[in-house]
């Protein structure tokens, strides 16, 4: 494939994970800028990777091919160090090292497609979206993937709470989506491809756009007595409690808290030139 449409280009946007256990969830690439840098990074949940710094997961990655397309997966064992946020259960590491050693492996460049600061919206981008916003999240609920070309899964929803407010705690949002066990780490975006309409009954035709809103990471669940409690969506498919139901809602930890990521990238690299 050569992607071309948002959506297309997407499918390349986000991994499978499998931790040592045979847990899974989804992780996607990010690329930080630092000066005349850029560090691709991995991203996912903290819970995903069993709140351990130094798991090993396993994951594949897709090869580019010398007419700009991709037909070809290498399969990958990654020992690495994950970074944590100090606060959301979000993570990452330095994913370059290993796209350099495929490259040196296979003669290929890895293909891929990282998410930029610049789709991440700040407050006044925040504002001018309505409470209602059609939402699409990218990943692998129930471990569920298409294994023979290495491609995620789309969903489809909408967003719960208003984009530009938090709910209840600094830096979440709520979710209208089908949040199943797997889907922690998936991104979720605004995405229009052809054409759409603002809060003021302004209609853009043909315009694309694309906002990432933030990452999954929890969703709410109700037992028989009707109380409801917050629960990471777990990584396998097991039973939480035999009265616990899932509310079709998911919480998201907004983009901007990537950017803490940004600071402890920028002190890496520090060190790196004292060095």
């Amino acid at each position: 494939m050569k992607p071309i449409s948002l959506t297309e280009q997407l499918m390349f946007n986000t991994v499978r994970i499998e931790a040592h256990d045979g847990s899974s969830g989804t992780g996607f690439f990010f690329n930080f800028k630092e000066g005349e840098l850029t560090i691709p990074v991995l991203i996912t949940n903290k819970h995903v990777v069993n709140y351990n710094r130094n798991e090993t997961v396993k994951f594949f990655l897709h090869l580019s091919e010398e007419d700009g397309t991709t037909t070809e997966n290498y399969a990958i064992t990654l020992q690495t160090e994950w970074f944590f946020h100090s606060e959301k259960d979000m993570c990452f590491t330095f994913i370059n090292p290993i796209f350099e050693e495929v490259r040196k492996r296979t003669g290929k460049q890895v293909f891929y497609v990282a998410n930029e600061e610049s789709l991440i919206p700040n407050k006044v981008k925040l504002m001018e979206l309505s409470a209602l916003e059609e939402i699409v999240m990218i990943g692998y609920p129930i471990g569920l993937w298409d294994s023979k070309n290495n491609y995620p899964i789309f969903r489809k929803g909408y967003t719960a709470s208003h984009p530009a407010y938090d709910f209840n705690t600094k830096g979440i949002g709520l979710a209208d989506i089908a949040a199943f066990p797997g889907s922690s780490g998936s991104p979720i975006y605004i995405l229009n491809e052809n054409g759409y309409s603002d809060k003021k009954g302004n209609t853009y035709l043909g315009a694309r756009r694309i906002i990432f809103l933030g990452i999954l990471y929890a969703g709410p669940t109700m037992n028989a007595n009707g109380e409801i409690s917050v629960v990471d969506i777990p990584t396998q498919q097991k039973v939480i409690s035999r009265t616990s139901v899932m509310t079709n809602l998911g919480y998201y930890i907004k983009s901007e808290e990537l950017f803490e990521f940004k600071n402890l990238i920028r002190e890496k690299i520090k060190q790196q030139n004292a060095n």
